[in-house]
């Protein structure tokens, strides 16, 4: 490992290259300064990412000119750029999460030349610890044919399989920076009443998965009522604390990913029962699908009478991606007393539209097949999707639409 400036880290990527920029509350920003100021001396650099919460500030200059962005994960904050629908700037990559190690991979479809992560400074033993995003990282650093690690005091060291040797890492740059950070949705009165109707739902012994959101949030900060439950999900956030706080009994907790912010992911850190795992232990369906009762929550952009799901886009324009949801979605249907929940508000937040619609709004796409989905859950009650044919769905979903919009729909499913 040669500790370099910034500048010197940048000058190291070859142009032409595919790099990986880190995703998550895994912010490099030192790296992305020097990033931008020596933009100009790529003219064919693609950058893969996946989802961030940050603002995404190495995407203000070059882009299209420099170099090209691509994800798996769009966040809302891209839409602008997917708008414009130029493919010089930007492109979306459809990928299950599952999948991403396999297709981004040095045997894979898409070989990463380049890895940049941000690590904790190194311990006495030699290692750096990935600290909050470990699920696809080692994989991408035993991939890379470079790699390039932000040291960031800011980093905790994290339990589990977060550690790298820092004899993986090639170039390493010293930051203080702050950390990304993740804040949860303001939760509504209609949020609170989801959740009631969602853990309703999750039985005593469950283990738990959950999406990211105002209502996953809150639902994981409550389950310290359930009887026994144990937590494995790609991505946890803060209602962890409370979660903790609360339970009365000693949990296994396993992620690949935390959001949130220092104070938690110090929490986090310091707390042995949290164990920071791979994508091919988060996601694997397999093994997911041996976990008895295991519980999928997670949310939705729209859904139609069908009972399909868009998680992804706004008409055509993409705001989010496939994430690990279907993974989900059907190892809950493959566990024993396994159960598939979407919880999403009956409207959006202005209360013009409907979140359940006759049929996906022109150009949307369908996250999880109508075959796939189970329980869905709005402020207005349950609706069970499975062993209804078509029009018993309908019915169903239309009973839990808000109810301004309950005599449109019923009088389109005729």
């Amino acid at each position: 490992m040669k500790i370099v400036t910034p500048n010197e880290a940048v000058q190291a990527i070859p142009d032409g290259s595919i790099a990986i920029f880190p995703h998550s509350c895994v912010e490099p920003t030192t790296f992305y300064t020097a990033f931008q100021h020596e933009v100009e001396r790529f003219s064919n650099l693609t950058v893969y990412s996946g989802l961030a919460f940050g603002k995404y500030p190495f995407l203000e200059k070059g882009l299209g000119t420099n170099f090209r962005y691509v994800t798996w994960q769009a966040a809302p904050q891209l839409r602008r750029l997917f708008k414009e629908n130029d493919p010089r700037k930007v492109g979306f990559a459809p990928m299950r999460f599952s999948e991403i190690t396999s297709i981004v991979n040095k045997n894979g479809i898409i070989k990463p030349d380049v890895v940049v992560t941000q690590v904790s400074p190194p311990d006495q033993d030699g290692t750096v610890s990935l600290g909050i995003s470990v699920s696809i990282y080692q994989d991408f650093i035993d991939s890379a044919k470079m790699v390039i690690a932000e040291m960031n005091t800011n980093m905790p060291v994290t339990h589990g399989k977060s550690r790298v040797p820092v004899e993986k890492i090639d170039f390493a740059l010293e930051s203080s920076e702050p950390l990304g950070t993740y804040r949860t949705p303001h939760q509504s009165e209609r949020d609170a009443r989801i959740v009631d109707y969602v853990l309703d739902l999750v039985p005593d012994l469950a283990w738990v998965q959950l999406g990211i959101g105002s209502v996953p949030d809150a639902v994981l900060g409550r389950l310290a009522d359930k009887r026994g439950v144990n937590l494995y999900s790609g991505m946890l956030s803060q209602g962890l604390v409370q979660f903790l706080d609360q339970v009365k009994h000693t949990p296994k907790i396993l992620t690949g990913e935390l959001a949130g912010d220092q104070e938690f992911f110090d929490f986090c850190g310091r707390n042995p029962l949290i164990e920071m795992a791979t994508v091919d232990v988060t996601h694997n369906i397999l093994e997911l699908a041996k976990l008895p009762r295991f519980v999928s929550i997670n949310s939705a952009v729209e859904i139609d009478l069908h009972g399909q799901s868009n998680g992804e886009t706004i008409g055509p324009v993409q705001i989010s991606g496939v994430g690990g949801s279907l993974d989900y979605v059907e190892a809950a249907a493959l566990a024993a007393d396994g159960v598939s929940i979407i919880a999403l508000p009956s409207t959006t937040e202005d209360g013009k539209r409907s979140k359940i619609v006759a049929s996906l709004a022109s150009g949307a796409v369908v996250t999880t097949p109508r075959f796939c989905t189970d329980y869905i859950v709005t402020e207005y009650g349950i609706a069970r999707m499975k062993g209804k044919d078509l029009r018993g769905r309908a019915e169903a979903l239309i009973r839990i639409a808000h109810p301004d919009f309950r005599p449109e729909l019923e009088k389109r499913l005729g």
